[in-house]
């Protein structure tokens, strides 16, 4: 068996436990108030930081993170005692820093031989000013970090290590080893009333709150934590419970506004992909009929301009069908691309064609407005490069290629074939194709369309994001 050189344990334990102590480091520091900083010895006994966690709601005497910084043996004696002794030690009197008078408390962690030392700093400004319940939370702190010395905390349900952060929302319970309520937090209180709880919440049971059979009632005689939710008197609640030498520290959260929210957006998000499966299915169904209509029809011009309107419809049917099965109103666009560009190929000239087709490049995601209008104009553009750009039977390529660019999408449409016609002006082009182009890209998209005619022909598109800086 690997062993390290301080501890009987294995290192792989050695190493559970600390990351276990990193973890819960930010509960921590909310929970106490103070700085607080995970350091481990190296080979000679000094001392460096790991981790470290700063409290959200106090001011810290270290302005940034400490970790990786080596702690001073003259400059941190309580951290060296508390390691040398296996058990916490405090700091004299204050010291300074950054204009900061604090106190500085020690805790080592392991048993029986101590793996690291957890520093707390707490500025005496803060400490002036702690009421009873910030004093309640501030022993809890500790009792976490003794709890925290005997080893990781372990989920009850799952055995795996367990953390967890103290949010906003939260209220903080104690429960003594009777499993009582020895303590609530205002928070907690408030949580309690919204539940249906009457009355005073300290000295119940903890096993009578709401949710508190299967919340907080298996933890108690253990050396474990668990995070369990909790319906009653029409609210959700979270207990995030964890087991200390004495008892319990319970953490407690009234989720019912979240979780109505996601609710709502859940059936929000669903009737919108319903909305687009509904749409893509009446626009193949336009599609249809377009391609019945110009079967029966016995005009060339009107099947040519049928087919064209179809692939029209087609192109936009191809957004919404990807946006029905996305949780969000946002396509790759080069999926997209690819599948339109596939439909107009089909339509045009199958599978036995001599002119290769390729797109590549990449768009990331769009929104599904330019992805509509962007799908569209590859769509004609496309159209046209297999209709004018090549003699009838001729071998050649059309590519499609994308960039995305930090404030613009670039897509270019290409071809190997004879070229522009003479004299030839997107602006005075009488052609719908282009005029749709133009219109989609320049009016809708706010973009830039260029034309180019060497060695075949390029037309470039430039797009604005709309997310752009």
């Amino acid at each position: 068996m690997i062993t390290s050189d301080r501890a009987s344990a294995p290192v792989e334990e050695t190493e559970v436990h600390l990351t276990n102590v990193a973890d819960n480091l930010q509960l921590v520091a909310d929970l106490s108030y103070g700085d607080v900083a995970l350091a481990v010895p190296d080979l000679n006994g000094e001392l460096t930081v790991r981790a470290d966690a700063r409290p959200s709601t106090a001011m810290a005497p270290f302005a940034s993170s400490r970790a990786g910084c080596l702690l001073v043996r003259d400059g941190e004696p309580e951290a060296y005692a508390a390691l040398q002794l296996g058990r916490p030690v405090e700091s004299d009197g204050p010291r300074l820093a950054s204009e900061v008078r604090f106190t500085v408390a020690a805790f080592p962690v392991g048993r029986p031989t101590p793996c690291g030392v957890v520093v707390c700093s707490l500025a005496e400004q803060v400490a002036a000013s702690l009421g009873r319940m910030e004093r309640a939370f501030a022993d809890s702190a500790r009792e976490l970090l003794d709890t925290l010395n005997g080893g990781p905390l372990i989920d009850l349900r799952t055995g795996d290590p367990f953390s967890t952060t103290r949010r906003a929302g939260d209220g903080l319970l104690r429960v003594n080893p009777k499993g009582r309520i020895s303590y609530a937090s205002p928070n907690a209180v408030t949580v309690m009333r919204l539940a249906g709880v009457e009355g005073r919440v300290t000295g119940l049971r903890a096993s009578t709150l709401p949710g508190g059979g299967f919340g907080i009632s298996p933890v108690l005689g253990t050396r474990g934590a668990s995070a369990t939710e909790a319906e009653a008197a029409g609210r959700v609640l979270s207990y995030r419970s964890i087991a200390l030498r004495t008892g319990a520290l319970v953490l407690v959260e009234d989720l019912t506004e979240a979780r109505r929210r996601e609710q709502e957006i859940r059936v929000k998000d669903t009737t919108i992909r319903e909305v687009h499966h509904r749409v893509k299915n009446n626009l193949q169904t336009i599609a249809s009929l377009l391609r019945i209509q110009a079967r029966r029809s016995s005009s060339e011009e009107t099947r040519r301009a049928l087919a064209e309107a179809t692939e029209r419809v087609s192109s936009m049917a191809v957004v919404h069908d990807l946006l029905a099965h996305s949780t969000e109103e946002r396509v790759d666009f080069a999926e997209v691309a690819a599948t339109v560009v596939d439909l107009v190929r089909h339509g045009l000239v199958g599978e036995e064609s001599g002119i290769s087709v390729a797109v590549s490049g990449s768009t990331g995601e769009l929104d599904a407005r330019t992805a509509t209008s962007l799908a569209l104009a590859v769509a004609e553009l496309v159209h046209n490069a297999f209709e004018h750009a090549f003699e009838p039977g001729a071998r050649g390529a059309i590519e499609v290629a994308m960039r995305r660019g930090p404030a613009e999408l670039e897509l270019t449409v290409s071809d190997d074939g004879r070229g522009l016609p003479p004299g030839f002006d997107p602006a005075d082009s009488q052609s719908l194709g282009v005029a749709i182009v133009r219109t989609v890209v320049q009016d809708d998209l706010h973009g830039s369309l260029a034309w180019a005619s060497e060695r075949g022909t390029t037309v470039t598109m430039r797009i604005p994001l709309p997310d752009a800086p």
